[in-house]
């Protein structure tokens, strides 16, 4: 919970609501892979916390963060993926308030995954936090951005060690699906950014070598995947 709390990038207005999709190759009509995450997924640009960028907080570039190195992993075994972020730090937040706000991802559920990266939690709080009502909302969250087939999931735990982190563990092995933990890098200054932003909540998130590690721990589960 000591590096969660540190934590203080808001979960608020990370991407306006028309941004919270981003297709890359979506016309390609081979693997189809949604990376279901937060800001270490994509974070826009705040400038008053010293972020500049508009993808996975806090790489040195795009193509550094973990999603872009998974793409590149993906391409060089498949042909034609397609890929889809879906930016859920607004679920995050109102998870246990059941709003319905999955319109804005209508355009990820048409997007018809093979594949879902789940890569959430860290901004569901941590004192107060629900495990069940978590794991039953997380589904219907999954369910609705692939109505039409059972896509193949892939869960990881929090980058920092989360109280939630249990029910993950609980929804892959119920889900029969892999489970990648990732709480030791949230404990390794080597993995974050520190130094790198002077705001604390930014410098903590992973830097380059945390995100590389991120992306190598999926690929590992993902590769026999696809």
């Amino acid at each position: 919970m000591e590096q969660l709390s540190k934590n203080t990038v808001s979960a608020k207005n990370q991407l306006k609501s028309s941004e919270f999709i981003k297709f890359t190759d979506a016309e390609n009509q081979g693997l189809r892979v949604i990376f279901l995450g937060n800001s270490i997924t994509l974070h826009g640009v705040k400038a008053d916390i010293g972020w500049h960028n508009a993808w996975g907080m806090a790489a040195s570039a795009e193509e550094k963060d973990y999603v872009h190195i998974l793409m590149r992993y993906i391409r060089e075994k498949v042909s034609n993926p397609a890929f889809c972020i879906c930016q859920g730090a607004k679920w995050e937040v109102h998870y246990k308030e059941e709003i319905d706000f999955y319109d804005q991802y209508a355009a990820a559920r048409d997007f018809s995954a093979d594949v879902i990266i789940v890569r959430l939690i860290e901004n569901c709080g941590g004192k107060d936090f629900d495990g069940d009502k978590f794991k039953k909302e997380l589904m219907q969250f999954i369910k609705y951005l692939s109505p039409e087939k059972t896509p193949k999931l892939i869960f990881t735990t929090s980058f920092w060690k989360h109280p939630g982190d249990k029910f993950i563990e609980e929804l892959a092995e119920e889900n029969n699906s892999p489970l990648v933990k990732l709480g030791d890098l949230g404990d390794n200054k080597e993995m974050m950014a520190i130094g790198l932003f002077e705001h604390e909540g930014v410098s903590i998130h992973p830097g380059d070598k945390g995100m590389q590690t991120i992306a190598d721990r999926i690929y590992d589960v993902l590769k026999d995947i696809i």
